[in-house]
């Protein structure tokens, strides 16, 4: 069967500035499968009947007589149309990948005969459990599912969950909760009060501060203690946490800086006040996402006495609060591109990130701390390195290179997070060039600029012509030398390489980079410009990084890679014609032991587990999962030869299992490595290759997950 394009986009640029909407997809956003251009409609499905021994029902994508495509035009972009010359019938296959809009909570767009693109139904994460808070998740593509907890103290409603939070209004009251000595109160929940043991905790108001008298450090505990104090910052979840508070004592004598460092064995964050209690008199504070060492600052402070306010995720002893008396100074100024401080080319200098910094230029990069910033001068070309470390703290340094012009969104150069090989950029011409400073959390850092002879960037640091990747090729990549160059907005944060792919036909394009384990990597599929107008799709993640995109017109585009740290890995870029989608409808009874779908040629394959009739029992389930609690539909992969055998499920709707098992009879017995748990956004993936003879491919989901899914199969050779 042949499919033929009505009509090519005009240029890349066009096809990557249109993103697909669920009211209906742009004419300039897929290539038309539908032959002929008449516009009759002459292949709807009220047409002329075939043989009679098909009946349209049974399949509706059936439309009316043909005897070739150009009658098969349904004027419908979604759809793949076609005259099956076998039954003299047109067939008008609807592909919902071609009306994604890439939002996962407003649920999957649908390709609807003779009508298109429509919204689908809305994610529902609603599983009818009362003792379960549900809500869908953009950021994973998943419903996130949290036992019931009012107060959001960490601790589970006891009427749902027995022996847990016996006041769920009350977030100083639950099972988590040590229990307070004569406070008259079941602080822990065991039914009795004021037992032995108990704690008379330290600290936990401002008429018992713990006192601190000059440099050093001392132990806290918010143990016992309750969530009390108001303050500008604070630990991801505020109404589980606790606080402790410590009297600070400045001596009498000139201004100085108090700062204050704070380590505990859990998420913490910490505030200086001057009126304890008295949120509005509060001079700094730290804190961040996930760091369990945290930092705050107060220039200039007189004699007097100062309040640490410190708080804690979970209720804690091994807290250790560091305070320093330093010499005054005054707040850093050197916030922008006009404040910048001086930094010498080859002399590395000592720098603390404090929070609250501004972030006054605009940048790729995300900091938590805001941003510092040092200024250098070149008077011949030269390649430029730019290195940070951190000194003290648990956050990481986040350096960014502006241009002379400095202050708008082009003139930033790169940014990163720090790492080993540092920010590189080849034959900078003279002039002043900005560094940007910022972090992850408030650490003390060193900073770096190194200059050496200038180089001319490779080929693969510019779209312009870059290195060939061959359609169903390989290139290994070494990115320890490159730059951050390219700029399409997939990923910033790291270096990057650009290779051309040259595609003759419509195809089905899957993207699949490799790099270290530790390592993030993003990759993009974009047209020559490689910007973010012309970005077509983008992935990151760890490895594998995988993208794919279906039906892709003919022409020329470029496969970027980047990694966090600029290291060694490579890519693929698998090809094929593009191909209709094949649905394997269950309530036909398809997709079981008994009928399997047969998927030895590869292609793209959709279907629905809710109306699965098969059951089944993966060996990468949950421990938990009842036996057979899966719902799943089975495909079979007949191989005459070893071959290489990809499988990718990107665009599903739930957390998916793909199963890979030997036959002869089905289901079959297990293949080393060949189960894998979708739990990222892209889905399951394997990547195997695989001896001559008969396979069974098991789609299935997490815990008895069920709905939508899609598989792409390739069989490549090994």
């Amino acid at each position: 069967m042949r499919w033929i394009a009505l009509a090519l986009l005009a240029t890349v640029a066009a096809l990557a500035g249109v993103a697909c909407s669920s009211k209906g997809v742009p004419a300039q956003l897929v290539i038309h499968y539908d032959a002929g251009g008449d516009g009759s409609g002459d292949g709807g499905r009220d047409g002329g009947a075939g043989d009679g021994a098909f009946d349209e029902d049974a399949n509706p994508d059936l439309g009316g007589p043909c005897v070739d495509d150009a009658q098969c035009n349904d004027n419908i972009a979604c759809t793949y149309d076609s005259c099956d010359k076998q039954l003299g019938r047109c067939l008008n296959v609807p592909d919902d990948s071609q009306c994604q809009d890439g939002v996962y909570c407003d649920g999957m767009e649908k390709c609807v005969l003779l009508h298109g693109c429509e919204p689908g139904p809305v994610v529902s994460c609603d599983n009818g459990d009362e003792c379960q808070t549900a809500k869908c998740v953009e950021a994973t593509k998943s419903c996130q599912y949290s036992p019931r907890d009012v107060d959001q103290d960490g601790d589970p409603d006891a009427r749902c969950f027995p022996h847990h939070d016996c006041n769920d209004l009350d977030p100083n009251v639950s099972s988590l909760h040590a229990e307070v000595c004569a406070n008259g109160v079941d602080d822990n929940c065991n039914g009795l009060i004021d037992e032995i043991p108990c704690v008379s905790p330290v600290g936990c108001t401002c008429a018992d501060a713990v006192p601190v008298g000059g440099s050093g450090s001392y132990a806290l505990s918010t143990i016992g203690c309750n969530d009390t104090f108001a303050t500008s910052c604070s630990v991801p979840n505020p109404p589980a946490a606790q606080n402790v508070v410590a009297a600070i004592t400045v001596p009498a004598g000139p201004p100085v800086d108090l700062d204050v460092w704070v380590t505990a064995s859990t998420e913490v964050a910490v505030a200086i006040q001057g009126t304890c209690g008295d949120s509005t008199t509060e001079i700094a504070c730290g804190s961040s996402s996930s760091t369990t060492e945290v930092r705050a600052r107060a220039y200039g402070v007189g004699p007097g006495t100062y309040y640490a306010v410190v708080t804690t995720q979970e209720a804690v002893a091994d807290i250790q609060l560091q305070v320093d008396f330093l010499p005054n100074t005054p707040p850093p100024s050197d916030v922008d591109c006009a404040s910048a401080a001086p930094i010498t080319p080859g002399m590395p200098i000592d720098v603390s990130i404090v929070e609250p910094l501004p972030t006054n230029e605009p940048t790729a990069c995300t900091t938590i701390t805001g941003e510092l910033t040092y200024a250098f001068t070149l008077t011949q070309p030269q390649n430029v390195r730019v290195y940070a470390s951190t000194s003290r703290g648990t956050g990481q340094p986040i350096i960014g290179l502006r241009a002379p012009h400095c202050t708008d969104a082009a003139d930033e150069l790169g940014c990163e997070t720090a790492g080993q090989i540092g920010l590189l950029q080849e034959n900078l011409q003279p002039g002043t060039y900005v560094v940007t400073l910022g972090a992850s959390a408030p650490i003390d850092a060193t900073l770096d600029v190194e200059l050496s002879a200038a180089t001319a960037p490779g080929p693969n640091q510019t779209c312009a012509a870059p290195p060939a990747i061959m359609p169903n090729g390989r290139i290994s990549f070494d990115l320890s030398n490159n730059e951050s160059a390219i700029k399409d907005g997939c990923y910033s944060q790291g270096p990057d390489a650009a290779y051309d792919l040259s595609l003759a036909a419509a195809s089905d394009v899957l993207l699949i980079e490799r790099v270290p384990q530790t390592e993030t990597g993003g990759v993009s599929l974009d047209g020559p410009a490689c910007d973010k107008a012309s970005k077509l799709a983008c992935d990151v993640e760890g490895t594998p990084v995988r993208v794919g995109m279906r039906n892709v017109p003919a022409g020329d585009y470029r496969v970027v890679v980047a990694d966090t740290l600029g290291l060694q890995g490579t890519v693929d870029a698998l090809v094929r014609d593009t191909v209709a989608p094949t649905n394997v409808i269950g309530s036909f009874g398809e997709g079981t032991c008994a009928t399997p779908v047969d998927v030895s040629s590869g292609g793209y394959f959709t279907g629905d587990t809710t109306y699965a009739t098969e059951t089944f029992t993966s060996g990468c389930d949950s421990p938990s999962s009842p036996p057979g609690g899966e719902q799943a539909q089975v495909l079979k992969l007949t191989l005459a030869q070893d071959q290489r055998v990809v499988l990718d499920m990107e665009g599903s709707g739930y957390t998916t299992i793909l199963d890979v098992r030997e036959g002869p009879a089905c289901p079959g017995s297990p293949t080393v490595n060949g189960c894998y748990v979708g739990f990222s956004t892209q889905r399951s993936f394997l990547d195997m290759e695989l001896t001559t003879g008969p396979y069974f491919i098991v789609v299935s989901g997490f815990e008895g997950a069920k709905g939508a899914w899609a598989l792409d199969v390739r069989v490549l050779p090994p």
